[in-house]
Parts: C-alpha cells; sequence; structure tokens
C-alpha cells in the first residue's frame, strides 16, 4: 500500500469539533422534514418512535464498528482508507469516484437548497433568489474551510452549538407552553397494507436525517489522539442525536396530531407556530437555516479529504493532493468539490431530486465498510486498544439491514436510487482505465 505520509495535514482537531462534526453533520434539514414522511407511511406514535429508534439503534452499530475501524486506521479519508485497506485500490477508487461526483455534491447541493429556502423565507426573498443563495453559501464555506480546518472547525461548532440550543428551545416550549391544538379534523393518513413494508419505507427518511454519522473520520489525520477522541466523537454523537431525535418526534406529537404531522410537510414550522404564532414560523425559518448551514460547512470540510488521500496514492490526479502548508488546507480538492456542488445545485430539479441520488449510494458504501472489519480481523486479529461490542453481532446485524433497505429504497424510488449506484458503477472501468494509463506511462 502506498503510504499517507504525503497528506501533509496537521492534527489540530479536538474532541468538542469532532462531535460537532458528528452531530452537526447528521442534524440538518431532516428532523424539520422527515417526521412528515414517516407519519404517512405509519399513524402510531409507538410505531413512529420505534422507526426512530431503530434507525438510531441502527446507526450505533454502524458506529460501534467504525470507531474501530477510525481507531485503527486514524488516517485522512475514512471510508476510503477502510475500504482500500481491506479491498484493495479498485473498491477504494469506486468510493472515492462516487464521493466525488455523486455523494458529498448531492448532500450538499440538497442541504444547501434547505437553507437557501429558509434563508430567503425568513429574509422575504424571491424564490429565485434561491440558487445564488446556495450557490453563495457553498463559496462562502469553502473559502472558510480554505483558510484552514482550524477555521472551518470552529464554524462547526459554532453552528453546532446554535443548532442544538434552539432545537433544545423548540423541545421545551412544546412542553411548557400553551398551544392552540388541531386547528381542524383530518383524515388518517392512507397506510401500507403491510406493516412491514409501511415500517421499511418510513426507514428510508429515518436514516437519510441519521445519515453523517461517518463524517469524522474523514478527518482521522487530523484529529487530536485519535485513539480516544474518534470512539467518543463518533459513538457519543451519534447517541446525543438519537435522543434529540426522539425529544423531536414526542414534541411534535404533543402539538399535532398525526393525522397533521402527515399532511404537514413543514412540520417543525406548523409546530412552532400553533404555540408561538407566526413570529415563531419564522423564527423556526431562522433554526433550520443555522441547522443546514451547518451542515453543509460539515459536508464541505469533510468531503475533500477522500479526494485528497486517493491523489496521494496514485489514484487520482496528483495536484489534487496538494496541500497549503501554512493554513493545512487541501486547497485544489475543497475547490473541485464546490464547483461539482453548484452544478448539482443549479440543475437538480430541489431537494428530493438531489438527495434521491445519495442515499442508497452512501449506504451501499455503509455495510462495504462494515464488511471490512471481517477481512482486516482475519488478517491482523481483534486490535489492542477498541475493539466493537458484541462482536461479530454487531457488523452482521447493521450489514443485513442495510441490504434490505438499499433493497427497499431500489424498490420504492426506482431510477433515482439506482441511477447514483450506476455512476459509482461506473468507476470500476474508469479505475482500469487509470490503471493502464499509469502503467503505461514513462518511468
Amino acid at each position: 500500500m502506498t503510504s499517507h505520509s504525503d497528506v501533509d495535514l496537521k492534527r489540530r482537531i479536538g474532541l468538542f469539533a469532532a462531535t460537532s462534526i458528528t452531530v452537526g453533520n447528521i442534524v440538518g434539514s431532516g428532523i424539520f422534514r422527515s417526521p412528515h414522511s414517516v407519519a404517512q407511511q405509519m399513524d402510531s406514535l409507538a410505531l413512529v418512535l420505534l422507526a426512530w429508534v431503530v434507525g438510531g439503534v441502527l446507526s450505533i452499530c454502524g458506529s460501534l464498528v467504525l470507531a474501530e475501524l477510525a481507531v485503527t486506521h486514524p488516517r485522512t479519508g475514512g471510508l476510503y482508507v477502510y475500504i482500500r485497506e481491506a479491498f484493495g485500490d479498485a473498491w477504494a477508487f469506486v468510493f472515492g469516484w462516487a464521493n466525488i461526483w455523486v455523494i458529498k455534491p448531492t448532500v450538499i447541493a440538497s442541504i444547501v437548497s434547505v437553507f437557501a429556502l429558509y434563508f430567503c423565507e425568513a429574509l422575504g426573498l424571491p424564490a429565485w433568489a434561491q440558487l445564488w443563495t446556495g450557490m453563495g453559501a457553498i463559496l462562502l464555506l469553502t473559502w472558510i474551510n480554505w483558510l484552514g480546518v482550524r477555521e472551518g472547525a470552529r464554524t462547526q461548532e459554532l453552528f453546532t452549538t446554535a443548532k442544538m440550543a434552539g432545537i433544545l428551545a423548540l423541545i421545551v416550549a412544546a412542553f411548557a407552553l400553551p398551544h392552540a391544538g388541531p386547528t381542524e379534523a383530518f383524515a388518517a393518513p392512507e397506510t401500507h397494507p403491510s406493516l412491514m413494508i409501511a415500517f421499511a419505507l418510513a426507514m428510508i427518511p429515518v436514516l437519510f436525517a441519521y445519515d453523517g454519522w461517518t463524517d469524522s473520520t474523514y478527518v482521522g489525520g487530523e484529529i487530536v489522539n485519535p485513539s480516544r477522541t474518534l470512539p467518543i466523537a463518533i459513538i457519543g454523537g451519534t447517541l446525543i442525536v438519537i435522543v434529540t431525535y426522539v425529544l423531536v418526534n414526542l414534541a411534535y406529537y404533543h402539538v399535532l396530531l398525526p393525522s397533521e404531522v402527515a399532511r404537514y410537510e413543514a412540520v417543525g414550522s406548523e409546530t412552532i407556530g400553533r404555540i408561538l404564532g407566526d413570529w415563531g414560523r419564522t423564527a423556526l425559518a431562522v433554526l433550520v437555516a443555522v441547522s443546514t448551514f451547518g451542515t453543509t460547512n460539515g459536508a464541505i470540510l469533510t468531503g475533500p479529504r477522500v479526494t485528497l488521500a486517493m491523489a496521494a496514492n496514485g489514484l487520482l490526479w496528483k495536484p489534487l493532493a496538494k496541500v497549503d502548508l501554512q493554513r493545512s488546507s487541501p486547497g485544489p480538492a475543497l475547490w473541485l468539490q464546490a464547483a461539482l456542488s453548484c452544478v448539482w445545485l443549479a440543475f437538480a430539479g430541489g431537494f428530493e431530486d438531489a438527495s434521491g441520488w445519495f442515499v442508497t449510494t452512501s449506504w451501499l458504501f455503509y455495510g462495504l465498510t462494515t464488511a471490512a472489519v471481517f477481512v482486516l480481523r482475519r488478517r491482523g486479529g481483534p486490535p489492542a486498544g477498541y475493539r466493537t461490542p458484541l462482536y461479530p453481532l454487531t457488523p452482521l446485524l447493521f450489514i443485513l439491514v442495510t441490504v434490505l433497505l438499499i433493497a427497499s429504497d431500489l424498490t420504492d424510488q426506482g431510477i433515482r436510487a439506482a441511477a447514483g449506484v450506476i455512476v459509482a458503477a461506473l468507476g470500476f472501468p474508469v479505475y482500469y482505465l487509470w490503471k493502464g494509463r499509469r502503467s503505461g506511462a514513462p518511468r
């Protein structure tokens, strides 16, 4: 294997910043949108809460395994590093290829589209301003992260703290303040005849809301004391999110009927509007804008580290491995990601279109990464430090549920879900063309 020693990034990210990356990259727009989609599948609060807990448990299972891989290989690139160590260059290239062209640009485009929507709503700007607002946010946050990893990490700390404080205020308001209650009677949502099908479909928006628990590993080479910091940041951050999501859902259902949660897409806005009126809706728009702005920053901070590691290993154009020694930031990789994200934002048909590309593709690689723990343990045995609890049950459960959910999403979403997987698969012929060009180049 090629060494990562030429990835010249300093360890400057501490525990709070690493945990902020985990929490901030998970909590974005999902908790303000996904409860509506879940309620359309199931009209029972008990089943809704079960779906959110199951999604959290699945994420924790993945996090427990990921922490072992992160401690064993605390290097820049995260999932790319683990896949490469276990399965070789071809699979690692395919993941990196998908990350560059599909996963990170569509994550950034979908989240920043929600930011732009709520930002323009809060300021009373016209709809045509949303595209330029979104592009401006991408370029601004890319510039902040180009200034240095400390600037990017501090921005993440600030916005994660602000969003969690705002969400806590929403929860307290729902339980502590009087509210108007239901405005009118709505019919119960139309549910699927099979509870199993309904539950599987409800898990798709739930897992979208939990996506991001892997992101702190991408900056593994920049984290101080990674053997201690990474398990706490990954597992502890995910646990914080699970508790937050359950409490937020209880807050929604304390104010709204299940049929109303299923009816109102902007369920957070409707909830706080029943309690505080129009100014509450405005405050919620600001909170969503703050939340998604912070999540966009986290995606922009972590995404280029895969590109950087690939280029350093000779699997991409070498200039993409360039790091500014003074700023300790991967400038070319950052600006490439910004350009692709702006293209996706301009041409995707809104949030649903952009997000549909990356959910199935991302979870496919989460499953592959989890399988890496079996390969690496067979080669080197259990690690001396952190070990995955309840191994091998934990990774097996994660892989099994991931396969079932991917199959469900492909069946339900069709070509939109498959498109990202197809683009990822194109990475195999591109890799062999790249490999052939490199082997035929003069030395």
